[in-house]
């Protein structure tokens, strides 16, 4: 039996009501000072760090946030696209190194059918920007589906795919384009069968035009309500979630019921980024970095009164999560704050070094 389960064991058979470890005690504490800095500086959201089964600090700031307050997820929301991408290749649909124009032979940029993987959709080297700006602006209430946004991802690339880095939200939403293509369901409705539904996570959704849903956290700057940063969101990021069911998605995730032991390796493995990239540590899709002899993995995401910051282990179980509705203080750096305090009380080093 691991130390904490014993421990937690003899607290209760002697009749404390305590409910962790008193190692995990001092965390929690040491953790709600950082979250009291935070509140003062006009954080708004909902954080929780868990090691393996156990939820070793949850708190929810702000007016009206508690533990079922769905927040929009930003660029986190990729990860789920990730996960349904090496789905299908694990089905033996989809080869990350063929041309995705032998899965979309219609896309109407040559350039892109012709040269552009999947591979390189993932690790944001096809050279494919972002479709925010003006465009989407004037488009945003027209923006129901996947195939609505294609006439803002039609572009083509900024430099020879795979000869450098640079982060693409279009090349995310192309990523949803192949989901659509191989499994023959909508974006959507796909991730909600094969990744939200078999991990349990019951207020994860991609839902109405801005946001409208039950639940759903107002984005705010300065305590000035905004609207929702993605109409609906897709492959790129967007839906909304709540910290406990990022808990669940990891735990489904790491625990074989979203992938096989040999995808999910393929998921988290190693990746040569090009010759001279300054990029951040990578997987397919996601972040990925060593820590200890352990790996962690994860995604943040940001837009304005919108922020969101997921990082875990691989064996370990540690998961780091922080979902807000505010702009200040910026969700990455105080992760990077709480990551350090989780590493200073024995657990995994969950800071994220950004070139």
């Amino acid at each position: 039996m691991p130390l904490r389960r014993l421990l937690l064991l003899l607290l209760l058979v002697v009749g404390s009501a305590a409910h962790a470890a008193p190692d995990d005690r001092a965390l929690a504490r040491t953790l709600d000072q950082r979250i009291d800095v935070a509140q003062a500086a006009g954080f708004s959201g909902s954080v929780l760090v868990a090691d393996g089964e156990d939820i070793v600090y949850a708190r929810n700031v702000g007016k009206d946030v508690d533990d079922r307050t769905r927040f929009n997820l930003a660029s986190t929301g990729k990860v789920f696209t990730a996960v349904a991408i090496l789905q299908l290749v694990q089905q033996g649909k989809l080869d990350l190194d063929a041309p995705i124009g032998r899965y979309l032979p219609k896309w109407p940029v040559a350039s892109v059918r012709e040269q552009v993987t999947a591979r390189q959709l993932l690790m944001h080297t096809s050279g494919l920007g972002s479709y925010w700006g003006e465009a989407f602006d004037k488009r945003r209430a027209q923006l129901h589906t996947l195939a609505d946004y294609e006439p803002l991802l039609a572009t083509e690339p900024k430099f020879t795919p795979g000869t450098q880095w640079s982060y693409s939200n279009t090349g995310f939403m192309l990523l949803g384009l192949l989901v659509e293509a191989l499994s023959g369901e909508d974006y959507y409705a796909y991730v909600q069968r094969h990744v939200f539904a078999p991990a349990g996570m019951q207020d994860t959704g991609y839902y109405a035009v801005d946001g409208v849903a039950d639940r759903a956290a107002t984005p705010r700057r300065a305590g000035v309500a905004l609207p929702m940063p993605e109409p609906r969101g897709g492959g790129a990021g967007g839906g909304y979630s709540t910290t406990r069911d990022m808990l669940r998605f990891h735990r489904a995730l790491t625990g074989g019921k979203l992938l096989d032991a040999k995808t999910a390796a393929l998921l988290l493995a190693p990746v040569t980024m090009p010759e001279g990239t300054r990029a951040p540590p990578h997987g397919l899709g996601m972040l990925r970095f060593a820590t200890g002899d352990d790996i962690a993995y994860g995604h943040p995401g940001g837009a304005p009164g919108v922020g969101s910051d997921f990082r875990a282990t691989r064996k370990s179980g540690w998961a780091l999560i922080i979902l807000s509705n505010s702009d200040e203080p910026r969700t990455m750096p105080l992760a990077n704050a709480l990551a350090e305090l989780v590493a200073e009380g024995g657990g995994p080093d969950l800071r994220i070094a950004m070139p």
